[in-house]
């Protein structure tokens, strides 16, 4: 018999992981991970309203800076990939992107997976939840791995031409942390947050009420 069971706790989990998701996904495509200091100093901040949306600022792949004739531009730098030359593209962002990128599509099949355990519990004689659990830590472990890579190459020469001289790993000078960095901490956090949740929603779709509601022939199963 096909029926569907939908519990608080479920609805939680999914909702969690669903989050983290897009967080991490933020965290991969803008630019924003450092943010470089005001052009022409604090002056020039002071007289321009708005300025701070104009900063130039890089992420693991992408950058926004003012281009003399684009103006102020945002776009990709790994032109080849991983590929791209060293000076242009560092190693260890070469990783992070790799991490990272690893650890969104992890947590992209556990939101799928977060669904299909409203219908089914085990697959292959395992648990779908503990599965899903374990694919969740994997991902928190990776993009963690990306949050400590890209500090690694911050004395590259991009990195010291938009933060000075000093920047180096875990320094950034004259720049200050970006959105997206955070976005990926948080990230992390619900994505573990989601791997603990598991465990409580798959006890309680196993909950006896669920099974009578089941037993007495009901397809729609939805305990708070």
């Amino acid at each position: 018999m096909c029926y569907v069971i939908i519990t608080s706790v479920s609805l939680v989990w999914f909702l969690c992981t669903l989050v983290a998701d897009m967080f991490v996904a933020v965290a991969l495509v803008t630019p924003k991970w450092l943010i470089g200091p005001p052009i022409g100093g604090a002056n020039w901040s002071q007289a321009t309203p708005g300025s701070n949306q104009r900063l130039e600022s890089v992420g693991i792949y992408t950058r926004c800076k003012q281009m003399q004739q684009l103006g102020y531009h945002c776009g990709r730098f790994d032109l080849d990939g991983f590929a791209t030359d060293g000076s242009v593209y560092p190693l260890e962002w070469k990783l992070a992107m790799f991490c990272l990128s690893l650890g969104l599509v992890l947590l992209s099949l556990t939101v799928c997976a977060t669904l299909v355990t409203c219908c089914r519990q085990s697959a292959f004689g395992k648990s779908i939840h503990n599965m899903t659990a374990c694919a969740q830590v994997l991902a928190g472990i990776a993009v963690m791995l990306a949050l400590f890579l890209h500090p690694l190459g911050w004395r590259a020469a991009r990195v010291q031409r938009l933060c000075g001289q000093e920047a180096e790993p875990f320094y950034p000078a004259d720049c200050s942390i970006g959105i997206s960095f955070y976005c990926a901490l948080v990230g992390i956090l619900l994505t573990f947050a989601a791997a603990g949740i598991s465990l409580k929603a798959e006890s309680s779709n196993l909950r006896t009420r669920v099974r009578r509601r089941i037993e007495s022939g009901s397809k729609l199963v939805c305990i708070p």
